[in-house]
């Protein structure tokens, strides 16, 4: 047999074939794919959740401003500003990627939301000085969207696995996703505001701290960070223990009776606080002029000055309210209507419940009354702290409510009152066309309505909203101020001022006059002897249209309250600085 290489046929059980080999690269070369499906389940793991997390927490930050500058000052250009940041933070990380940084900024986010509660806390101090326009845009910055900008890094970081830039191009690898995730997060934004954190609440009352709530996401953060140093826990520990200890915006009891060690400073206590679905609500008491007020966020629903011994000594009988204006709406019931409507026999229905001072006085006089109100806590504290009767109060949405009951036509009311304000301005969904003429709807037949609006008459929304209620009632109404004019201004000077103003109107024709009131009108109330009956020199003309600025055929319609929203912002502003004059600082400050 020749020497040399030799062929050996092998069974086919032991040959070795190239295929298998090709199939083994194939398969890996589509697991490192930028497509595969486990590419795809790493960056969607991370991406998608922090980007979710910051949907949550701009809401939620939002919330923790409210008390300090007002709910509209903290929400002015939000939404244009998250959308912005994030943008910044992910165009930030597509710069530095061609340095090929592998740096996470995931571990150092969760830090930065652990802290933020007690970074507010510092920067609420300063809300005097910063004012209703510099304080939110700072404490933004150093908070929500300093935040946003780090969760755009991120994003950007995550998606850096997806190669979008070789596979769409560079314009359209940058372009397309960062469109796509800025409306993905301003939906989810509004759904966490509007859905799912009023949901949340309804499970537990631990979810109602907007403190809690940032702790929890700054937790959640640091869970989907695929990098967790040790530092993380261990600066975040001390975070975490500030704010169950020493926050006074948490809302546990030794947070509680620090945040009474603070305000005593400035002789006022805190008896009471919650967050509810209208935003921060709280009960507070003034401890050397001796009143009571409930406050919501940044504005004031009402209070009274308390029957104390020396006030007794001085023939006060009843605690008074602080504000006028909630007397002088009960002034419905001095209205002269043919036939004349006995207290046994009326209905009273009331939009806006505040601390209960106008529904309470028509219960006093025997009137079946009912009032809408739309948080739970302000009525619970209005019962609890200001002695309105309990069982007379309907938890709702009025428009809806309003809107319904006006279909169904089965109960007709002989006064309404109306007076809602809140956050600084008036929620125009109730002076809308629609709304009033569902209102007079409910009124009897010889009914009478009584109407606060705050608002300043030199603006066109003001006269709008007059222009609103004079033509939903037929022009049956009148206007009389609050409070006189200033003395040393001039009439152009005094149409610039903010006020209260009290529009009455009749259901059916007729002139609006005011029988003189008794005794037994008063209540044993002081206060209300002097202003329940409106003075005939505090009466206003309804504004014509040179005065008003809008045409007079022009009126509120339902769908339109978003085209007046730089005038309400423009309130809000105004609104604040003069509840700064009202409370100290602190008390606004510590919540």
């Amino acid at each position: 047999m020749a020497k040399g290489r030799q062929t050996v046929q092998l069974p086919a059980s032991q040959r070795k074939h190239d295929k298998p080999s090709e199939q083994s690269g194939t398969q890996q070369a589509m697991e490192n794919s930028p497509f595969s499906p486990k590419t795809i389940i790493r960056v969607v793991g991370v991406a998608l959740p922090v980007l979710t997390l910051a949907a949550l927490l701009s809401p939620v930050y939002q919330e923790t401003l409210a008390p300090v500058y007002g709910a509209i000052p903290a929400s002015i250009n939000h939404t244009e500003t998250l959308m912005a940041t994030f943008l910044i933070g992910y165009v930030w990380r597509v710069l530095l990627q061609k340095v090929h940084t592998d740096f996470s900024i995931l571990p150092y986010l969760a830090f930065w939301i652990f802290w933020m509660p007690g970074l507010q806390t510092w920067i609420f101090k300063y809300s005097n000085g910063f004012g209703p326009i510099f304080g939110p845009i700072l404490t933004g910055f150093l908070s929500c969207h300093g935040m946003m900008i780090a969760t755009g890094y991120a994003v950007s970081q995550a998606l850096e696995g997806l190669e979008l830039q070789s596979q769409l191009g560079d314009v359209a690898g940058i372009a397309i996703p960062v469109v796509v995730l800025d409306l993905y997060l301003m939906g989810v934004e509004q759904a966490m505001s509007s859905a799912f954190i009023p949901w949340l609440r309804t499970l537990s009352d631990h979810f109602a701290s907007p403190v809690k709530l940032q702790l929890m996401i700054g937790t959640c953060v640091s869970l989907v960070s695929p990098e967790k140093p040790y530092w993380m826990f261990s600066l975040a520990l001390p975070a975490a223990l500030y704010g169950l200890l020493a926050n006074p915006h948490y809302d546990g009891g030794r947070n509680f009776d620090l945040l009474n060690t603070e305000i005593a400073a400035v002789n006022w206590t805190l008896l009471d606080r919650a967050w509810s679905n209208t935003g921060y609500v709280s009960v507070l008491e003034s401890t050397d002029l001796n009143y009571r007020v409930m406050r919501c966020d940044h504005s004031l629903l009402g209070g009274e000055w308390l029957l104390t011994p020396e006030r007794r000594a001085n023939g006060w009988m009843v605690n008074e309210p602080i504000y006028s204006v909630f007397e002088m709406l009960e002034a419905v019931r001095l209205m002269e209507v043919d036939p004349p409507i006995r207290d046994s026999d009326a209905e009273a229905l009331v939009v806006g419940l505040g601390i209960g001072t106008a529904p309470r006085s028509l219960m006093a006089h025997g009137i079946n009354t009912t009032a809408l109100e739309l948080d739970p806590k302000v009525s619970e504290y209005a019962t609890k702290y200001f002695a309105l009767p309990p069982g007379h109060t309907v938890i709702t949405d009025a428009v809806s409510w309003v809107s319904q009951s006006s279909k169904e036509e089965s109960k007709k009311y002989d006064y309404i009152l109306h007076d809602v304000f809140t956050g600084g301005v008036e929620p125009l969904s109730l002076f809308t066309n629609s709304f009033l003429s569902d209102l007079r709807n409910l009124l009897a037949p010889n009914g009478v309505i009584g109407l606060n609006y705050a608002g300043d008459l030199s603006t066109p929304l003001t006269n709008l909203v007059l222009n609103t209620i004079h033509g939903a009632f037929d022009g049956q109404c009148k206007i009389f101020r609050d409070a006189p004019p200033k003395a040393n201004s001039d009439d152009a000077e005094s149409k610039e001022d903010f006020l209260n103003m009290l529009i009455f109107c009749r259901n059916t024709p007729g002139s609006i006059t005011f029988r003189q009131p008794t005794s037994k009108d008063f209540l044993g109330s002081k206060s209300r002897a002097h202003y329940l009956l409106p003075k005939t020199e505090w009466e206003i003309s309804f504004p014509t249209s040179e005065d008003a600025g809008v045409p007079a055929v022009q009126v509120l319609q339902a769908g339109d309250e978003g085209k007046w929203k730089k005038e309400q912002e423009e309130s809000a502003i105004r609104h604040w600085k003069i509840m700064r004059t009202v409370l100290p600082a602190k008390v606004w400050e510590m919540w």
